[in-house]
């Protein structure tokens, strides 16, 4: 026999409870349900909850807001410069992971030019107040790192060098070699030229010395940014949450060729978080490992799941923990809220997909 369920039935603040554990764009979608829906979705105590904890300290005391969601979109859309002004930081919109960038004055760069090639300069469309100016280099190497402790847990990161070309000159012929990872461990490696793929042109042998490699495909070109700025991808990292007290490193090195190279001014180095939808069929997941599919699986489960779920051994891999989840509801706090929880369960499976069109955070 077919049952109606009654939304009204629902305490609030149950519903707000479970809304706080999806994410900020199911927020707003599940907003769109009812007025109670509406109400939950848009308290303080589910945009807090999407907020990074010790949020205070990083909220300059100047700026005031009237919601915790206001102040969420505010981490979303201005990012704020912290530690004194060496970094920038921010949340990704759709799932409240933090970002950040790493300030030229927060990298350690070196190279072969000349002290006076080498300055700071104040520049139209920086997030900081100077940024470094290089001038006639025949090798750099640049590096960056930031306390894994700062990242989101179980989450897959991304970073890419972000900087401007004032001259190409001798940028085309060598490309850069980049690399991500874990101070101490190999990390991933790859290489990119700085010039864009679509001014790249074939130079004579004889104007650069020796023949000019042509680019195999697995060499990136950087891509403009909406900023004005250029940013190439450096490479991946996967914070599972267990390491706490060690450091991500990203490198930038071009020290081949010998010859004189042009001008480039670096903002510094970019690191964003990369939230895969797993049910896109043009990922390519068949390529996977195992392992590596588990470890995309669990970043969508809920913190500390191990504790919720009482026969974990039952289960073959991370994926069928999560669809379990969203097919049979958990009993928790000794059965005391198993109606409420199956109710809600209904309710979230089936508006999220009737919500599909999301509004815009």
């Amino acid at each position: 026999m077919c049952g109606t369920l009654d939304l009204s039935a629902l305490p609030l603040g149950c519903i707000t409870l479970i809304i706080s554990f999806t994410s900020p764009r199911d927020a707003c979608r599940l907003s769109l349900v009812s007025t109670a829906f509406n109400s939950a979705a848009e308290s303080d105590a589910v945009w807090g909850s999407f907020l990074p904890s010790q949020y205070q300290a990083l909220i300059p005391s100047s700026l005031s807001f009237s919601s915790k969601k206001q102040l969420y979109l505010s981490l979303c859309e201005n990012p704020l410069l912290i530690e004194a002004g060496r970094k920038s930081f921010w949340l990704e919109r759709m799932s409240g992971k933090k970002c950040y960038m790493l300030s030229s004055k927060d990298l350690s760069i070196i190279g072969s030019d000349p002290p006076e090639y080498r300055r700071w300069i104040s520049t139209r469309g920086a997030r900081f107040d100077e940024v470094a100016y290089i001038r006639r280099f025949r090798w750099f190497e640049i590096r960056g790192r930031i306390s894994i402790s700062m990242l989101s847990p179980m989450t897959h990161y991304k970073a890419y060098l972000v900087c401007k070309v004032r001259n190409f000159c001798g940028l085309q012929f060598f490309p850069v070699k980049l690399s991500v990872g874990v101070v101490g461990t190999e990390g991933s490696k790859r290489s990119a030229y700085l010039q864009p793929k679509k001014e790249r042109r074939r130079w004579p042998y004889w104007q650069i010395g020796e023949e000019q490699p042509i680019p195999g495909d697995d060499v990136q070109f950087p891509k403009a940014r909406v900023d004005g700025w250029l940013e190439v991808e450096m490479g991946e990292f996967f914070n599972e949450g267990c390491v706490d007290d060690g450091e991500l490193e990203m490198s930038a090195l071009e020290i081949e060729g010998g010859i004189v190279k042009g001008d480039l001014i670096f903002q510094g180095i970019e690191i964003r978080s990369v939230t895969p939808n797993l049910c896109d069929s043009n990922l390519g997941l068949d390529s996977l490992s195992t392992a590596e599919l588990d470890t995309a699986w669990e970043s969508l489960l809920p913190c500390q799941y191990q504790d919720l779920i009482p026969t974990l051994d039952s289960f073959s891999s991370k994926k069928d923990i999560y669809l379990s989840l969203g097919g049979n509801p958990v009993r928790i706090e000794g059965g005391r809220k198993s109606e409420w929880e199956e109710m809600l369960h209904a309710v979230i499976q089936g508006l999220l997909h009737y919500t599909e069109w999301p509004p815009r955070l």
